[in-house]
């Protein structure tokens, strides 16, 4: 297992991204540094085309969690003299119909469609740069209920639409192989479920003991705690098993 003490790697990603937490922990383990294209409440779109490129229809999202700042669309030397790209999204897709995985965004509104619509467009950028490096992509963990949530990973979202976050693993991991991309499979292998999120997420309770019935609140599910975002060692946890995913995984000369 070789270190990777002066590659540059670049990480674009939503709130589990912008918080810089996991990053911190990949740079301790591989001795590399990361650069960080995030923002909190944003889908996959948005990662890469900029903040409000996308329109998440009836399915509104924390558009402060982890960020309250601009994203702006990615840029040709946000790549330059980049070793690689890991790519980490889709908490915000959950109400996303997955369509076909030849769609195209935007005639195709589907989460293929937006994938791959993003897909084009980095590895666009990355052959303007002159840069080939490899791109990892990761998929969602499995995460616990939150405000803006009433289902945990396991659990269908929308109801009856037959799609959790394993489902979107899949799909992620196809998209993956379809491009060429390393794939880091978080729901299974980040080490965190329902067995044990309530030791590593944000909250250790599934609600909130400040609940208020009678009071009026943003989002849209105010009872329950934040069981989908991580706390310190949540954050920690799944940087190291993305370190050591990419060190035993993926070759940088």
């Amino acid at each position: 297992m070789e270190k990777l003490g002066g590659k540059r790697i670049l990480a674009i990603g939503d709130s589990l991204t912008s918080d810089g937490r996991w990053q911190r922990e990949f740079e301790r383990v591989t001795g590399s540094s990361v650069a960080t294209h995030a923002r909190g409440g944003v889908g996959i779109i948005d990662m890469v085309y900029g903040l409000g490129a996308a329109d998440s229809g009836d399915m509104k999202y924390d558009p402060t969690t982890g960020a309250e700042y601009p994203l702006p669309p990615l840029d040709v030397s946000d790549l330059e003299g980049v070793d690689l790209v890991i790519f980490y999204g889709g908490y915000n897709e959950r109400h996303m119909e997955y369509g076909d995985d030849d769609d195209v965004f935007p005639s195709d509104d589907t989460l293929y469609g937006k994938f791959n619509a993003v897909m084009t467009r980095l590895f666009e950028l990355k052959r303007i740069a002159g840069n080939d490096c490899p791109v990892v992509l990761i998929s969602p963990h499995c995460v616990g209920k939150y405000d803006w949530v009433d289902a945990d990973g396991t659990e269908e979202f929308p109801r009856g639409s037959g799609r959790t976050l394993e489902t979107m693993s899949r799909l992620v991991g196809r998209v993956a192989e379809k491009w060429g991309c390393y794939f880091f499979d978080a729901y299974h292998l980040s080490g965190i479920g329902p067995d044990n999120w309530n030791v590593y997420a944000n909250s250790p309770a599934a609600l909130r003991d400040d609940y208020d019935p009678e009071k009026e609140y943003f989002a849209p599910y105010p009872r329950y705690a934040d069981q989908a975002h991580l706390n310190g060692d949540g954050y920690a946890l799944l940087g190291g098993k993305i370190a050591n995913f990419v060190l035993d995984s993926v070759p940088l000369d």
